[in-house]
């Protein structure tokens, strides 16, 4: 006879539960802060579990890191549709933009703010995505007017994910608009 206290396996659910966790602890406290102990503390699951799933902590990152840019890229994509515009760097900047505010976007980003930052491997990935996805190529090769959006996209999205100047989304659509202005 089946035990009916034993717990339903959901590996996969299990799996999604652990990144979203480290994700979480990740962008609130730091990736250093992220261990299996942490991660186990708030999920339930034991330490062999969650070693179930990933062996150690750097192909958990791996993990997370290449989940985060397929949302990246499904966001992208949507907002180029969205708005009708091809030029992937205004898209990009409006993308930024309307994003800005939602908490698992800016919990998104900022796991893949702190991969580049502590690992060469993880800023390459994120130089791969937004070549192919962005800039079309090479950034530095692109026109004067484009390399200008990229440049200010990347200014409010750092800006964003490290919580600086508080620039409210009239401010952000008053900059879209002075950009798309440009000669």
């Amino acid at each position: 006879m089946e035990n009916p206290y034993k717990r339903k396996k959901d590996p996969e659910a299990s799996k999604q539960l652990i990144l979203h966790i480290a994700a979480e602890i990740g962008a609130t406290a730091g990736w250093h802060q992220v261990t299996f102990q942490a991660i186990s503390d708030q999920t339930g699951l034991s330490k062999g579990g969650i070693i179930h799933h990933f062996r150690n902590k750097e192909e958990l990152l791996e993990e997370l890191v290449h989940q985060s840019l397929v949302e990246l890229t499904e966001w992208t994509i949507e907002e180029k549709r969205a708005s009708g515009n091809d030029i992937a760097p205004l898209a990009f900047l409006r993308f930024v933009i309307k994003k800005s505010s939602d908490l698992h976007y800016r919990r998104t980003m900022k796991v893949i703010l702190q991969a580049a930052l502590i690992n060469e491997h993880y800023k390459k990935m994120w130089e791969e995505w937004f070549t192919n996805h962005i800039g079309g190529g090479s950034v530095a090769d692109l026109d004067i007017n484009s390399l200008i959006i990229i440049l200010v996209a990347d200014g409010l999205w750092y800006a964003d994910n490290l919580g600086l100047y508080g620039i409210n989304n009239e401010k952000k659509k008053q900059i879209v608009n002075k950009l798309l202005n440009l000669n």
